[in-house]
């Protein structure tokens, strides 16, 4: 597909399949300006490779996953994103608050594409509820952008272990959990967010899971009541799982977005929530060194198999100081009402 025709949804194939995450627009340029993270990923839904096929054969076999479970729809529709061919050096034009905007970047080998739209704030602010739509003329799509005004408050949060029960400390439940099983939420998060997000809280999920089962977890986050908010995750191919690497990605993944995003609105407040099983307590005091005027409040699920004990604490005192205190929680209702 040459370069001009990319630029019109029309002339895509009808097997293309768009996906638009949601995101978010933060101030530039003394608030003249909205900058939009737009993000998305552009595939076709064709007959997987003999090379997927063997992968994927590989991968069932991994997870000890039995035949029923394997041709269940639930395995299929989370190892679907994993199957469908990446369409390349795609360029993708979307419409915001009804104006036309083709992206200067064109999609990665994954399949992903991401850019930056500067907006003058005078078109979005009459469109607080903000989106990005797609359409083909065939199956339009739209998500949503989330204003971030300069000041205010944002809870930054992990979901594995956080507020889905994955187990991410044992490879194999971890991906039974990921790919075989049905999502489970975590008790009572879902109520303390809410309350959170009623007293003017913003959310972003920053995830180390896969973008490839975004869909999955949009829909858990549906139905689970979550308060909506921008959509952060990591990506991973199958042969990285067969060589044993996504444990190591997933380490690498998070830090990078949560300081960019904290950089990038210099004058809002965060809230960093996640759980003890990985790096997250880590990682946030690492932040909070960084940006101490930023970061108000920093909370951690107990995870039996990686508990964060008095020694990790020191340890993590020593290293970046108390900076905004670790607040260690194994009930919900610990965290409180108010997110401050």
């Amino acid at each position: 597909m040459d370069a001009n025709r990319s630029w019109d949804p029309a002339s895509l194939e009808p097997q293309t399949e768009v996906q638009l995450y949601p995101t978010i627009g933060y101030p530039i340029e003394r608030g003249s300006l909205w900058r939009i993270q737009v993000q998305g990923r552009i595939c076709l839904n064709t007959v997987p490779s003999l090379a997927k096929r063997l992968m994927l054969k590989a991968f069932i076999r991994a997870l000890e996953l039995d035949e029923s479970t394997a041709k269940s729809a639930l395995f299929q529709d989370r190892i679907h994103g994993f199957l469908v061919s990446p369409m390349v050096r795609e360029r993708i034009r979307v419409s915001i608050s009804n104006q036309q905007y083709v992206l200067s970047g064109k999609s990665k080998s994954s399949g992903l594409f991401q850019c930056r739209l500067d907006l003058p704030r005078s078109q979005l602010d009459s469109h607080r509820e903000c989106s990005i739509q797609w359409d083909n003329g065939i199956r339009p799509i739209s998500s949503q952008v989330f204003l971030a005004d300069d000041t205010g408050l944002s809870v930054i949060t992990d979901i594995d272990d956080t507020i889905k029960q994955t187990d991410v400390c044992s490879r194999r439940k971890m991906l039974r959990r990921t790919f075989a099983e049905p999502f489970t939420a975590i008790d009572g998060m879902a109520e303390i967010y809410q309350e959170w997000a009623s007293r003017g809280a913003m959310f972003h999920y920053v995830s180390s899971s896969p973008w490839q089962i975004y869909d999955s977890l949009n829909e858990f986050l549906r139905a689970s009541e979550f308060p909506v908010g921008s959509m952060h995750l990591k990506w991973f191919r199958l042969r990285d799982e067969l060589i044993k690497k996504w444990l190591i990605i997933r380490r690498k993944s998070k830090f990078g977005v949560i300081n960019n995003m904290v950089k990038r609105m210099p004058y809002r407040h965060f809230v960093l929530v996640g759980d003890s099983g990985e790096k997250d307590p880590e990682m946030y005091a690492k932040i909070a060194s960084k940006y101490p005027k930023q970061i108000v409040r920093i909370c951690i699920r107990q995870i039996d198999a990686n508990p964060i004990d008095a020694p990790r604490l020191h340890k993590i005192y020593k290293r970046y100081g108390m900076i905004a205190p670790i607040q260690v929680y194994s009930n919900a209702k610990q965290l409180g009402s108010s997110p401050t």
